[in-house]
């Protein structure tokens, strides 16, 4: 049993987004990922997932205080090409850790910059497209036909290649609300109708086509039914000595907010409810990547149907959006776990609809017991 705090698979991914695939060594213009000639799906990988303070006792700028959370956390993660990941760990008394993080800063508000810089000159910057809950790739929308949904896959975001192949082949076992296709720059997405298909390009590259069915139903936002109205802090709202209720478009800001509140994994009865809100942002807060990824969670809250077996009936969560045209974050942290953002939607019977709002961003990862763990009660040690 290795006695090293490794970095998970997803946390080494996102500092490599965040990095752009590049070193972030200062001055060291590498590109740490490529293709690879030893087969059409292959990657060349130079880069690592560095620690600043190292992942074991007797490592570079060990930290004793630092608990086994901080030590895997995304913050305690440096991406470098081999040569200087290896130079770092030779010399602790250039690079400490002040260093290293400030290195890492000004490499990624770089990153940033560059992005924002390509975007306002107009020229192309691949958006996200997701299959299912676990394969994100940035391509290109070609087009439809023939019910089919069409695209250039470049590069993955989240997954890998053989992710996509595992699940094509495993279609038929995939539980309902995972077999959807999502599309940033559309700011919609489909159930799909059946296993998506992969081609390969003479030029290099993927074509991915996606079987869809029609459009979810969504009900005009005039006819969302009667709630009981929450406050700012999302405690329930007292008026003339009874609960206050909302409903209709007066309800519509406060069902996007409890919606994108709520977490996936933390209703015991509705386990694959919910948003990756609070993962994304404590992966990629800082980055240019993270407001393509909270999109792609709202259009699927808009356009893909929950499965409610409780209550024997499906919905999109958002019921009455059609379009997500974006999302905007209004403040630099979160305040008592609650974040301000703006959302640019399209609505059923009102139009293009804007409104701020918060949303609840718990920074540390809440385990919730599943609905047979409560049923168990208690464990042997108390828990």
């Amino acid at each position: 049993m290795s006695n090293r705090d490794d970095f998970l698979p997803k946390t080494k991914l996102a500092v490599a987004l965040r990095a752009s695939h590049r070193c972030s060594f200062s001055g060291c213009p590498q590109i740490t990922a490529g293709p690879s000639d030893e087969s059409a799906s292959a990657v060349t990988m130079i880069g690592k997932a560095a620690h600043i303070h190292a992942a074991a006792r007797g490592g570079r700028r060990y930290l004793e205080s630092m608990s086994f959370e901080d030590r895997v956390d995304i913050s305690n993660a440096i991406w470098l090409c081999a040569t200087h990941a290896d130079l770092i760990d030779r010399d602790e008394v250039t690079y400490t850790g002040d260093v290293l993080r400030q290195m890492k800063r000004e490499h990624e508000t770089s990153c940033a910059v560059r992005q924002r810089n390509a975007i306002l000159a107009g020229r192309a910057v691949p958006d996200l497209i997701a299959i299912g809950p676990g394969i994100i790739f940035t391509g290109e929308f070609l087009g439809t036909k023939d019910s089919n949904w069409t695209f250039h896959l470049q590069h993955f975001v989240d997954g890998d290649i053989h992710s996509l192949l595992a699940f094509i082949d495993r279609y038929g076992q995939t539980i309902t609300g995972d077999r959807h296709v999502l599309v940033n720059s559309l700011g919609d997405g489909r159930v799909l109708s059946g296993a998506p298909s992969m081609s390969k390009e003479k030029t290099g590259g993927y074509i991915v086509r996606c079987p869809v069915l029609s459009s979810a139903d969504r009900i005009r936002a005039v006819d969302l039914p009667r709630d009981f109205a929450l406050s700012d802090d999302h405690d329930l709202v007292l008026k003339g000595g009874t609960i206050a209720e909302v409903s209709g478009l007066e309800a519509l800001p406060q069902r996007v907010k409890t919606c994108l509140s709520h977490q996936k994994g933390e209703s015991p009865f509705h386990r694959d409810f919910g948003t990756r809100f609070a993962e994304y942002y404590r992966l990629f807060r800082g980055s240019p990547s993270l407001l393509h990824l909270l999109k792609l969670e709202v259009i699927r809250q808009a356009a893909i149907p929950y499965n409610d077996t409780i209550m024997s009936r499906q919905y999109t969560p958002l019921q009455c959006v059609e379009r997500v045209f974006g999302i905007e974050i209004l403040a630099d942290a979160p305040t008592n776990n609650w974040l301000p953002i703006r959302v640019d939607l399209d609505v059923k019977g009102v139009g293009r609809w804007q409104h701020e709002l918060s949303v609840l961003i718990p920074l540390e990862t809440i385990r919730r017991p599943s609905i047979d763990e409560l049923l168990a009660g208690p464990s042997a040690d108390g828990h």
